[in-house]
């Protein structure tokens, strides 16, 4: 009875998609609606925290939303390759976070899933341009117990050289009440697929594809924002702060600067 149950319910979503979600505005009304649920089960779940039963219930919610949200979400944008560029201005108020490299081939859906506490978990769906159509990379299921970390991405670069085209995406994470991440992930599209391996930052231990660090966010001196990671897109320079012992931020700055192959370090 269960089978036949979701068998209707899954051919009635993809007939409705069919007949009415084929214009931006009507899959972006039907995404903000699936991603409020989300917002709605974790609110539901803080004002019974003290009926246990309800409570679990209600956090269960929370994940059935997000799996729901990201199927959904993966669905529409592996399938509408309008979706790369549309606007989604009504998304904007919702908390889910849209960003878009600035040719149009790349965008990245960011959100917190509400599953966390002071550890806060993060989810996202890459959207990329494949040939004539898209394709759409689930980053999720952070609480699974897998062993991965999805982190939140906030910016996209793009940086063109050798021929190529570089994707730079500045990430964070945070992990406690002081103990947040920051990074940037190189990504390129070649034949279709999007690569994660582009190893084009020399660091002491080698090429990689991104830099990374952790550092406590109250030892940050005057403002948050000494602890930032920066891309000059002018000067092509990667910034970021010396992080010492217990994750303490000083006012001195590590700088890489691409050399037409690579981003090295700039000794000071």
């Amino acid at each position: 009875m269960r089978a036949v149950y979701l068998f209707a319910f899954f051919c009635s979503f993809f007939a409705w998609d069919h007949l009415h979600a084929q214009s931006p505005n009507a899959i972006e009304e039907d995404i903000a609606k699936s991603f409020k649920k989300i917002a709605y089960w974790n609110a539901y779940r803080f004002s019974h925290s003290g009926s246990a039963d309800t409570a679990a219930y209600a956090y269960d919610s929370v994940g059935n939303a997000n799996k729901i949200f990201r199927e959904k979400l993966t669905y529409y944008t592996s399938k509408y390759p309008f979706t790369l560029n549309a606007k989604f201005k009504d998304l904007d108020s919702t908390g889910l976070s849209i960003i878009t490299s600035n040719d149009g081939l790349l965008r990245i859906y960011s959100w917190d899933n509400s599953l966390g506490g002071t550890m806060r978990f993060y989810e996202s769906v890459i959207q990329y341009k494949a040939g004539p159509g898209v394709k759409a990379i689930v980053k999720a299921d952070t609480t699974s117990g897998s062993g991965g970390y999805y982190y939140h991405y906030s910016n996209i670069y793009t940086l063109k050289a050798n021929g190529r085209t570089y994707y730079l995406a500045i990430y964070f994470g945070r992990f406690s009440t002081k103990d947040m991440a920051l990074g940037i992930q190189v990504f390129s599209i070649e034949n279709g697929i999007l690569s994660d391996k582009v190893n084009i930052i020399k660091t002491a231990d080698g090429l990689s594809s991104n830099l990374f660090y952790n550092f406590n966010i109250f030892s940050v001196p005057g403002h948050i924002k000494d602890a930032k990671l920066l891309y000059n897109d002018t000067l092509k320079t990667i910034s970021l702060p010396v992080v010492v012992a217990h994750g303490k931020v000083t006012k001195a700055r590590i700088i890489y600067k691409f050399n037409g192959q690579y981003f090295e370090r700039v000794k000071n």
